[in-house]
């Protein structure tokens, strides 16, 4: 395994930060689109689910990983 330089932990950070809201943006469609099917959510609050994740919701997940592997304990 190679040693990897702080640039390369960082875009690996942000690789995974992008990889878990794409993910969470998916679970969240899916279970808001079957309450909608069912007629137990609102086309307002589908209209809500849809909207994609902020660039600043990723970073603080990515800083929020970078966090973990910057610990010294």
């Amino acid at each position: 395994m190679a040693n990897k330089n702080p640039f390369e932990i960082r875009a690996d950070m942000l690789a995974m930060a992008k990889d878990y809201m794409d993910q969470q943006y998916q679970i969240n469609m899916d279970f808001v689109r079957n309450l909608y099917e069912q007629n137990k959510a609102t086309a307002e609050e589908f209209k809500k689910a849809c909207e994609p994740y902020s660039i600043d919701e990723m970073m603080k997940k990515a800083q929020e990983l970078y966090s973990f592997v910057s610990k010294k304990d």
